[in-house]
């Protein structure tokens, strides 16, 4: 458990050395490198100082035997000597050869003499580490000292024949020096193994050292190298194991990253470029989602999708609101050509094909169709699709946007129905302003019928009878008897009555005009038509329509009237659309619309769908009793009017309204009335006799047409007038027209019915 604790202990006390080694984060990697191999040299360089020293050791060792070796070697040549002297001498004694003693004492003292000089040479030669007996260098100078005298007296004694004095002095004085010599061997011999015992331990000791030095070196060397190491290495893959998980989170796209940066070496400045980089990346990917942010937002807001396909890699992009149009979840769907040509409605394929046709030629495509959701809901889109090519013009992707128009379309189609509503109710306002301000214009007429005679009881009986029916009523009697009045009362009691009375007085619209203007005309259908108009039927869709004057029509607009009474149905001027119509027809006229039939002008078959039920309205001549109720009732209204009050009416002019004939029936009577209640001054209402003329019935007739006459004499001369002013110009805001107050298609009617030259005013003019 020890064995494998210590690694983890020393690789942690690793991390906490290279922690708090800052200055290595200072070096480069280079110097640290080199600084480390540097250091693991000495450290191996210290390991082959130990070897040398122990190897110079035993070298010693070696050396110091070698010497005691020497030392025994030279004292057993000496001894060895010494006793070849002792043998040899004794030889010759026992001998008692004195020739060759004197002989061989002089070879044998030399060759002694000679290994004791040599013996004491060898010895001053030693190494310092042998020690050498103190006895040695002693014995042998007192050998080389002794022993050339005592070898001249055994000479000189055998040369004298005493040999007895030979051997004694051989025992006396050479055997002594052999056996100090042999003392001196033996001393030595001791030394000598007492020194080879402690040079044998010290190599001993010194191969030891070597053996334990050699791995323990080797081990601490390996150890402090793989230290260093680690140390070089964790101060460099630390760093970069910091720069791959900045590297793996800018993967992951977490931009906000940084690495922590120790030092100023290399990998410090990567890590500041690093964190820099993220940092750049962070404001550019914020900056990117906000702006996706607001694509997307735009697109949702807008429903615009944005797509592209890689015509190579058949990869197909989709953005959040495509997903959104098409009814896709993201989340399990991926978008291919498959489920897009699925989603297409299959009468719309074909355009499709077409675009992409065009879109593979190189050119921008625009097309509309519409897509079926998965729950077979349906929209409507628009696609603007743009082919993107290389330097070589051929195709490689395709981009384009998806915009839901489906609001757009169903808002179009509600703008347009409530367009039409609003259409329906502008003619339907339309047809109530015009019904209102003929109305309004028909204040001057009766607002009720006033009178209490036979006659005109039995109109109000025929009226109430017919009222409530659908039937085409033909009203007829002189100017000015109420015509329309009665026309309005059969309308105020009918079930139509909550809709539109739609009077048109035929005889005050040109000929040309008053077919476009009972039935409408088209846009374009004549010149001046900019714009449809509805006729005067389809404002009283519902309603009543008067026709007074009925018999004025021209021979073309009786028939489409013929049309209307027949098959309840009308065109417009222009058009070949037929419109129904839901309108009752009550039509009037003050002429004899037999004798018009007689004459060619009127048509028979149209006078009989309109004679359906005739009313004819009595004169004024004929109600004379009905006077003193119009004179007061006329009086009232205008007195009001006027701000006036009469407290009674003078019975001389009430006689002579009574007396008089009025040949304008009640429009003349009224006209007399308020032109009385304008003038009169006095409490007592009166009529100046001057303004009735009387005349007799006979010449009425007469003088109507002689005043006709001098009133179209009158009317050309004011329009020739305004031609004068106008240079000719009928129309514009400097026209006849305008200075006549009166529309420009009348005015050109008037001048066609009065035989004008309008020519000759603009030559004046110019």
């Amino acid at each position: 458990m020890t064995h494998i604790n210590n690694p983890i202990r020393f690789a942690g006390w690793l991390r906490h050395v290279t922690a708090n080694i800052p200055l290595l984060y200072h070096l480069n990697i280079h110097r640290r490198l080199t600084l480390c191999f540097i250091f693991v040299i000495v450290l191996m360089l210290l390991g082959n100082g130990v070897l040398l020293w122990q190897s110079h050791l035993i070298r010693a060792q070696e050396e110091r035997l070698n010497g005691v070796n020497e030392e025994l070697i030279e004292v057993l040549r000496v001894h060895t000597g010494l006793l070849s002297v002792y043998e040899r001498l004794g030889v010759l004694a026992r001998s008692e050869d004195s020739a060759r003693l004197l002989k061989e004492s002089g070879t044998l003292r030399t060759g002694l003499l000679d290994d004791a000089r040599r013996t004491r040479a060898a010895f001053s030669h030693l190494p310092p580490e042998v020690k050498v007996d103190q006895t040695v260098l002693p014995t042998l100078e007192s050998i080389e000292r002794t022993l050339p005298s005592h070898l001249d007296a055994i000479v000189a004694s055998a040369a004298s024949g005493e040999w007895e004095a030979v051997r004694f002095r051989i025992e006396r004085q050479v055997q002594p020096l052999e056996s100090l010599s042999s003392e001196l061997v033996k001393d030595v011999a001791r030394e000598v193994e007492e020194q080879r015992a402690q040079a044998a331990l010290n190599i001993s000791r010194a191969e030891r050292r070597i053996f334990l030095a050699v791995p323990i070196t080797g081990f601490v060397t390996l150890l402090i190298a793989a230290g260093l190491g680690v140390i070089i290495t964790r101060s460099v893959t630390e760093p970069l194991g910091r720069l791959v998980e900045g590297s793996k989170a800018l993967a992951r796209g977490e931009f906000q990253h940084q690495v922590s940066v120790v030092g100023h070496d290399e990998l410090a400045q990567l890590g500041e470029v690093f964190n820099a980089t993220a940092r750049r990346l962070q404001s550019l990917y914020e900056t990117l989602h906000e702006r996706e942010a607001n694509l997307a937002e735009a697109q949702r807001l807008s429903h615009t999708g944005s797509w592209a396909w890689d015509v190579a890699s058949k990869r197909i992009f989709w953005s959040a609101e495509m997903f959104q149009i098409f009814g896709f979840d993201p989340k399990t769907t991926t978008p291919t050509t498959e489920n897009y040509l699925q989603s297409i409605h299959p009468d719309d394929r074909a355009s499709i094909e077409a675009a992409a046709s065009e879109l593979y030629k190189g050119n921008d495509a625009e097309y509309s169709y519409r897509i079926v959701l998965p729950d077979n809901s349906m929209k409507y889109v628009r696609t603007i699709a743009h082919a993107v090519t290389n330097d070589s013009g051929q195709v490689i992707e395709f981009v384009g946007t998806v915009i839901d128009v489906t609001e757009q379309r169903n808002a179009r189609n509600a703008l347009e129905k409530a367009f039409e509503e609003i259409k329906t109710l502008k003619d339907q306002l339309y047809k109530e302003n015009i019904a209102l301000r003929e109305e309004i214009d028909k204040v001057s007429m009766f607002e009720d019928i006033v009178g209490t005679s036979p006659a005109l009881q039995a109109v109000l009986s025929r009226v109430s009878k017919v009222a409530p029916t659908d039937s085409t009523v033909l009203v007829t009697g002189e100017t000015g008897t109420g015509k329309e009045l009665v026309a309005r009362a059969i309308h105020r009691r009918s079930h139509r009555s909550s809709r539109a009375f739609v009077s048109v007085n035929c005889a005050a619209i040109p000929r040309d005009l008053i077919a476009s203007e009972l039935f409408g005309h088209e846009k374009g259908a004549f010149t001046g038509a900019t714009q449809q108009r509805l006729g005067r039927f389809e404002l009283a869709e519902g309603g009543t329509v008067f026709l007074d004057e009925v018999g004025e029509l021209p021979a073309l607009t009786q028939i489409a009237l013929l049309r209307v009474l027949q098959e309840h149905e009308f065109e417009r001027v222009g058009g070949n659309r037929s419109i129904h119509a839901d309108v009752r027809v009550i039509a009037a006229t003050n002429r004899d619309l037999q004798a018009a039939i007689d004459a060619g002008t009127f048509r028979s078959d149209l006078f009989y769908r309109l004679n359906v039920f005739p009313i004819e309205i009595p004169s004024l001549r004929e109600r004379r009793e009905d006077i003193p109720l119009l004179v007061e009732y006329f009086i009232d209204r205008y007195a009001r009017k006027a701000g006036k009050s009469f407290q009674a009416v003078h019975k001389k002019s009430l006689d002579l309204l009574q007396s008089y004939p009025w040949p304008g029936n009640i429009r003349e009577l009224q006209n007399v009335i308020e032109r009385s209640v304008i003038v009169c001054e006095t409490e007592n209402f009166s009529v100046d006799e001057s303004w009735l003329t009387r005349q007799p019935l006979a010449t009425e007739p007469t003088a109507q047409v002689e005043f006709s006459r001098k009133l179209a004499d009158q009317e050309k001369e004011m329009i020739e007038a305004a031609l004068r002013e106008s240079g000719g110009q009928v129309s514009g805001p400097t026209g006849a027209a305008a200075k006549l107050g009166m529309p420009g298609s009348t005015l050109e009617s008037k001048i066609k019915s009065l035989k004008i030259n309008k020519n000759r005013f603009k030559t004046a003019g110019i």
